[in-house]
């Protein structure tokens, strides 16, 4: 990145990465991507929902209906038991199955999001997967904050931290901290991914 300051003017004039220098960052540091937790066999998430509580209560409803019907030679209550447990796990499986992979495509689609960016002294537009360690990222009202950076220069800049402070009320920020005494969960220069 480089920042220079034109003939008799205070503020510098962002040049921001080449495009040399982006995919160079980008191979040392990686893409912007967060990195999905990983998750359970499809398996497992299917033994998980015998862990509920009132599937064990019909689980053990339907042993003992099965035990007596034997004895009676009336068990069809026992397996009535067990196809309402099986029909109930599987479909709540299935809901949970297919909320994750419409989760991880909605991530998917997130990652693609244009974020605008200085590039090559000029601005542009990359998707917020293609944001490496260096750019300059021009923000505006109502954007999300694409990756972690540090403020150069902002007007009357308030960030919603919400998501991770709990906050409700945006918090004030700025270029630089000329006094180390803020009142606020974070850094007032700094500004992080996922808040707005």
């Amino acid at each position: 990145m480089t920042i220079t300051y034109e003939k008799g003017l205070q503020t510098p004039r962002l040049q921001g990465l080449t495009t040399a220098e982006a995919n160079e960052n980008r191979h040392k540091h990686s893409s912007n991507i967060l990195t999905p937790p990983e998750r359970d066999s499809w398996w497992k998430l299917y033994l998980e929902k015998y862990e509920d509580p009132i599937i064990r209560i019909l689980v053990v409803a339907a042993v003992i209906s099965i035990a007596i019907g034997v004895i009676n030679g009336q068990y069809i209550e026992g397996i009535g038991i067990i196809v309402a447990i099986l029909l109930a796990t599987t479909v709540a499986f299935i809901n949970e199955y297919k909320a994750n992979q419409e989760f991880d495509i909605l991530n998917q689609v997130n990652n693609e999001t244009p974020v605008k960016v200085v590039r090559n002294g000029k601005f542009t537009t990359v998707p917020k997967k293609d944001i490496v360690v260096g750019d300059i990222v021009w923000l505006e009202t109502g954007d999300e904050i694409p990756a972690d950076g540090q403020i150069l220069n902002s007007v009357s800049l308030q960030v919603n931290e919400a998501s991770l402070t709990g906050e409700s009320k945006p918090v004030a920020k700025f270029a630089s901290t000329e006094n180390n005494e803020f009142e606020t969960a974070y850094t007032p220069s700094i500004v992080l991914r996922g808040t707005t």
